[in-house]
């Protein structure tokens, strides 16, 4: 579990709000794609394969993970462009979690922490 600032925490998958988790956030100007589908299918591994279905890219480690954690920051930051209503809700709440987050892993939890702080006008 990853934990972003005090309790009360909003969880942030689809056992919490599901509006914050990667599986439900869908990317309008990327052909309404989810950002967990976008990001997976990102992952290039060591036998040069990429492009498979999130399921098959799950908990797999990519050769590239600079490159996709990047994308996965960029994906959180054009959702909420393209939904700014949930930035106010971010805002609103003293904690963000991920049930699932495992450190070392893209997590949304990190991510909207990180959105909502920025909204802020502070540090992450």
């Amino acid at each position: 579990m990853i934990q972003h600032g005090t309790a009360p925490f909003l969880e942030c998958s689809s056992r919490g709000d599901r509006r914050f988790s990667a599986f439900a956030a869908r990317i309008k100007g990327r052909g309404n794609k989810s950002i967990e589908e976008i990001y997976q299918a990102a992952k290039v591994f060591a036998d040069g394969s990429t492009g498979p279905a999130w399921r098959e890219a799950k908990g797999k480690r990519a050769v590239n993970t600079d490159e996709v954690r990047a994308l996965y920051s960029v994906l959180w930051d054009k959702y909420i462009a393209e939904n700014p209503h949930l930035l106010s809700v971010l805002i609103a709440t003293s904690g963000l979690q991920d049930l699932f987050g495992q450190a070392g892993h893209a997590c949304q939890a990190t991510e909207l922490w990180r959105i909502r702080c920025s909204g802020l006008g502070m540090p992450a």
